[in-house]
């Protein structure tokens, strides 16, 4: 965990090196001229677990984690400026959503991407998900929307749950806990 750490705290120095920062004018010197409006440089960050450690990160809103994303490595693109904005791909990600009443589903897929400026996250290849009730959920592709707190399914979707009952369709509309979903064909 020390080495995330560190690696967030390089991250951190990037970026506020990366947003600039206007000098002071020479003392005596001219009058002063306005500084430059620095330009947002892009950055590329790239991180892996080493000796059996996974590279984690967890998503905020409100003061709350709304996910933890645990994987074997990661790829980011990030722009500084006023607000930091980019992506991130992750291999072999294990992502916990965890609701506002403190539920979690957790879900696994070979590839996803996540997107800071709606906190949004995107599996690829395979997901399969459960959730801590016992609910059971796989399919294709699987995104997660960070503002509504919501998931959409598509591709080969099947749906299980702890009674037994199974629904199966196209694609699937619900809440991250897997309790309140709508599975349907297209």
């Amino acid at each position: 965990m020390t080495s995330m750490r560190l690696r967030a705290e390089v991250v951190l120095v990037a970026l506020l090196v990366a947003c600039g920062h206007p000098g002071a004018p020479a003392p005596g010197g001219p009058s002063p001229t306005p500084a430059p409006t620095p330009t947002p440089l892009p950055l590329h960050v790239t991180s892996s677990g080493a000796n059996g450690q996974y590279t984690t990160l967890s998503e905020m809103k409100h003061q709350r984690t709304i996910y933890i994303v645990r994987a074997d490595s990661f790829t980011a693109d990030t722009t500084a400026g006023h607000t930091a904005t980019g992506s991130g791909s992750f291999d072999r990600p294990h992502i916990t959503f965890i609701d506002r009443s403190g539920s979690r589903t957790v879900a696994d897929a070979p590839k996803a991407v996540l997107t800071s400026a709606d906190k949004s996250v995107l599996m690829t290849g395979g997901v399969r998900a459960r959730s801590q009730d016992g609910n059971v959920l796989s399919c294709d592709r699987l995104r997660y929307d960070g503002n509504s707190e919501r998931i959409h399914g598509d591709g080969h979707v099947v749906m299980t749950t702890p009674t037994g009952l199974t629904l199966v369709g196209d694609e699937i509309d619900g809440d991250a806990r897997l309790a309140d979903v709508r599975v349907y064909r297209r």
